[in-house]
C-alpha cells in the first residue's frame, strides 16, 4: 500500500504545483508511477529477469518522453505519442534486438502498442475509472506477483493528478497497457484476456446524467 501513497503524494503535489507550473503538471502521472514503481521494487533494474519488473523502467522512458516534449516544442503532436506507443510495445515484447527476434514478439509488440494507443484517448477520470478497474480485476483473478500493488501505484497516481492541470496521457496509457498485458503473458486464459480489455470500457461515452454541463445559457 505504501507505493500507492507514494505514487498520490507525488502526482498530488506536482499537480497542485502545476496550478502555477503547466510542465509541474505534465509530470504528475508519470512521476507518480515512477516512483510508486521504483518503491516496489527497490530498484531499477538493469535487465529484468522477470515480467513484471520491466514496468519501472517503461516509467522511467515514458518520463524522459514527456519531458522531451516539453523542452521541444517543435515536434509533431504525434511524435512523441507513437514514439511511445511503440516503445511500449518493443519493450514489453522483450526488447527484441534482430529481426527474427522482432519477427517472433511481433504480436506482443503490436498489441501493446494498439491497446496503449486507444489508451490514449484516457484522460481525466476515466483514466481513474480505467486504473480502478484493472486493480479490481488483478485483485480478484490476477496472476500471483506483483500485478495488484503495480496497479494500485497506477490508481494512485492517476488519483492525484486530477488536482491539476490535465497532464500527457502517455505515461498512463503505456502504463495501463504494460498492466494489462502481464496476466495474458503470464498465462494467457480466456479470463486474463477479459481482465486485460475490460478498463478499455471506460473509452464508451459517459451516460447523460453524469456530464455535467450546464444547459442555461
Amino acid at each position: 500500500m505504501l507505493p500507492a501513497l507514494l505514487a498520490l503524494a507525488v502526482a498530488l503535489v506536482l499537480a497542485l504545483w502545476g496550478r502555477r507550473s503547466g510542465a509541474a503538471g505534465a509530470l504528475a502521472v508519470a512521476a507518480g508511477v515512477l516512483a510508486g514503481w521504483w518503491w516496489l521494487f527497490g530498484s531499477l533494474p538493469a535487465s529484468p529477469r522477470q515480467l513484471p519488473e520491466r514496468l519501472p523502467l517503461l516509467a522511467l522512458a515514458m518520463l524522459a518522453l514527456v519531458a522531451t516534449g516539453l523542452a521541444w516544442r517543435r515536434a509533431p503532436g504525434w511524435l512523441l505519442p507513437g514514439l511511445g506507443v511503440l516503445g511500449a510495445g518493443w519493450w514489453m515484447a522483450g526488447a527484441p534486438r534482430n529481426l527474427a527476434d522482432l519477427a517472433q514478439a511481433a504480436p506482443v509488440l503490436a498489441g501493446v502498442a494498439l491497446y496503449a494507443l486507444l489508451a490514449l484517448r484516457l484522460v481525466g477520470w476515466r483514466a481513474v475509472l480505467a486504473a480502478a478497474v484493472i486493480a479490481s480485476g488483478l485483485a480478484l483473478a490476477g496472476p500471483p506477483g506483483p500485478a495488484l500493488p503495480l496497479a494500485l501505484v497506477l490508481l494512485g497516481a492517476s488519483l492525484g493528478a486530477q488536482a491539476g492541470p490535465v497532464s500527457p496521457a502517455l505515461p498512463f496509457a503505456t502504463a495501463l497497457a504494460a498492466l494489462a498485458a502481464l496476466p495474458v503473458l503470464a498465462r494467457g486464459t480466456t479470463l486474463d484476456w477479459g481482465l486485460a480489455l475490460l478498463p478499455l470500457a471506460a473509452l464508451l461515452p459517459w451516460p447523460r446524467r453524469l456530464t455535467f454541463r450546464s444547459r442555461s445559457r
